[in-house]
């Protein structure tokens, strides 16, 4: 039992991790440094068609949607998040100052809602970055998380049973686990004849597959939502929001230039066809590299609502996927990464294709999974 606890913080924590850290590397100015090493490790998943979904994302990333819900979810993710790093870090300070100057149990302040409310918050930090950075890996990990957070604080109120005595059994009667006891005590216990750790791993299989269909589920509304045009062996998408016609257009006209049908034959893989606005820039594409986007425009996405309509970056990639016989929307939902091909310069109103250009082979972070939607 004491080698299982020791092990237990870190495993929290390597979780947590995943969770978190992934983002943060994001949004450092030392990302590109960070997935050097981390995109590897992503990477390794993509080997075999078990694990390749993991490094895919439920949620749009780079596109814009006709979906209010949608387009709430990544807003509301920060406000989680940050609120859970409030919560946080007052529960820090709470159970810190209580212990260096007080020095008994701390039942007041957030302890009066939640019996952990620190892990209460990293919950709902993590849940926030979950909205944010919405991968399939991370969603397990956050699942996986939260079951370890239980056996942590199951652990924790054992110790302070033991130190603590009634006193401490009484608080667990008043307040709840994670939140207030009115949020939980619903809950039923599992069954007498099924033994504890048994049931702890039966409702964590159940939670993760529940989890993954509920991703799978969101990744169908959210491919229902974005800018898109299929056809058999293409998926044609772009993040700004344009009708099927426009796209079909775009598509259209890049396919009559000889060079680019030149540059686009004796592949059978599927293509993941990217419109883009010529005035955007999205890192998470390998449509612009590093050096070709302006200064100003290298801390993030640049997609201004009021561009010019007609001048485009169509960006052509094959999908890379173990299932090469996908076809149509089922392209994006199998592939688990692109290779850029050929990036196209085109005006549709003048129905002129200006250039046929190299795109850089990744994106600014290097050879890493990217949203691809």
């Amino acid at each position: 039992m004491h080698a299982y606890r020791k092990i237990l913080r870190p495993a929290v924590w390597g979780f947590y991790i995943v969770i978190v850290l992934e983002f943060l590397f994001m949004i450092s100015p030392f990302a590109l440094y960070f997935y050097s090493s981390y995109g590897d490790v992503l990477n390794l998943l993509h080997r075999w068609p078990a694990t390749s979904w993991l490094t895919g994302f439920y949620l749009p990333h780079v596109s814009m949607t006709t979906s209010p819900l949608l387009d709430a979810v990544k807003p509301w993710g920060f406000r989680l998040a940050g609120l859970g790093l409030l919560l946080f870090v007052l529960g820090v300070i709470q159970i810190y100052g209580a212990k260096l100057f007080l020095r008994r149990e701390v039942t007041g302040g957030l302890y009066r809602i939640s019996r952990h409310p620190q892990y209460a918050a990293l919950a709902l930090l993590g849940f926030g970055v979950l909205l944010i950075w919405p991968r399939f890996l991370v969603l397990l990990s956050f699942v996986t998380m939260l079951f370890l957070y239980f056996l942590l604080a199951r652990w924790e109120e054992q110790l302070c049973l033991e130190k603590y005595g009634e006193s401490y059994r009484e608080y667990m009667q008043k307040v709840g686990l994670f939140g207030p006891r009115w949020l939980t005590s619903w809950i039923p216990s599992p069954p007498a004849w099924i033994a504890r750790p048994t049931a702890i791993a039966v409702i964590y299989l159940l939670a993760s597959v529940l989890a993954v269909g509920a991703g799978r589920a969101l990744r169908d509304y959210s491919l229902s939502h974005i800018s898109s045009y299929y056809t058999e062996n293409a998926a044609i998408l772009s993040p700004a929001i344009l009708e099927e016609a426009e796209l079909r257009r775009a598509f259209e006209l890049a396919l009559t230039d000889a060079g680019v049908r030149d540059r686009l034959a004796g592949s059978d893989a599927g293509w993941l066809v990217y419109v883009v606005p010529t005035s955007w820039y999205l890192p998470d594409l390998p449509i612009d590299s590093w050096e070709e986007t302006p200064t100003e425009h290298r801390g993030g996405h640049t997609t201004p609502r009021d561009f010019d309509p007609g001048l485009y970056k169509v960006l052509f990639t094959k999908a890379r996927t173990h299932v090469p016989s996908s076809r149509g929307r089922e392209i994006v939902k199998t592939a688990y990464g692109r290779e850029p091909v050929l990036r196209v310069r085109l005006d549709t109103r003048q129905r002129e294709v200006t250039a046929i250009e190299s795109p850089p082979a990744n994106v600014v972070w290097g050879d890493i999974p990217t949203p691809l939607y």
